[in-house]
């Protein structure tokens, strides 16, 4: 969904789901400069205010194996929480798009209490929960993260719990539960606040 705002996606199950379980924002194609701010006219085309809370989601991506659990590219003031993400063939959430580190449309997104596991099945350059670019204000914090497949037809090596991809900035990063701080950092920026990650975080 594009330009959507004020609305929820909650206490739902997504089960055997060929690509994306839940996809919200916007994915610029048609020539679009990934490298440049997504600066749209009139930021009624972004989504923003939007609450994905509560659900199980699980076999996804079984088609598409560069789907995700739940994807959110070019949004704002996005709250994903305490959902379940499990058996993913690539990445189980994302959020952000683009690779610049301006700011651009993006800002105050907020990850919390999620517990993705059995992620990265088929493919990797992955995580757990995956970032893009600069996102002032937002805030990754009390997930759990865990069950990193070992996928067979992995190119490289790059699988982890956290990925901040490329010019991903913005972030506080902690109290995110994981079996070892296996974090992957792509030219991340000055403003992320990274503390207390890993297999000592106690969770509720």
């Amino acid at each position: 969904m594009a330009g959507d705002s004020d609305c929820n996606v909650t206490e739902c199950t997504f089960t055997d789901i060929g690509g994306t379980a839940i996809q919200i924002g916007t994915f610029p194609d048609g020539g679009f400069e990934t490298h440049i701010p997504y600066l749209p006219d009139n930021d009624r085309d972004i989504c923003h205010d939007i609450l994905v809370k509560s659900n199980t989601i699980t076999n996804a991506t079984n088609e598409d194996w560069g789907c995700v659990g739940i994807g959110a590219g070019y949004v704002h003031d996005i709250t994903i929480a305490d959902n379940e993400v499990a058996h993913v063939n690539y990445s189980g959430i994302c959020i952000g798009w683009g690779w610049t580190p301006l700011v651009s449309s993006m800002r105050n997104n907020r990850i919390t209490g999620n517990h993705v596991h059995h992620f990265g099945g088929q493919l990797y350059d992955t995580g757990g929960i995956y970032t893009l670019s600069n996102q002032p204000g937002s805030i990754i914090r009390d997930n759990r993260i865990e069950h990193l497949i070992k996928a067979p037809y992995a190119t490289n090596d790059r699988g982890f719990y956290i990925y901040f991809d490329e010019a991903t900035d913005g972030f506080t990063v902690e109290n995110n539960y994981c079996p070892d701080a296996e974090f992957g950092y792509n030219r991340p920026g000055p403003a992320m606040i990274i503390r207390n990650n890993g297999p000592h975080v106690k969770l509720n």
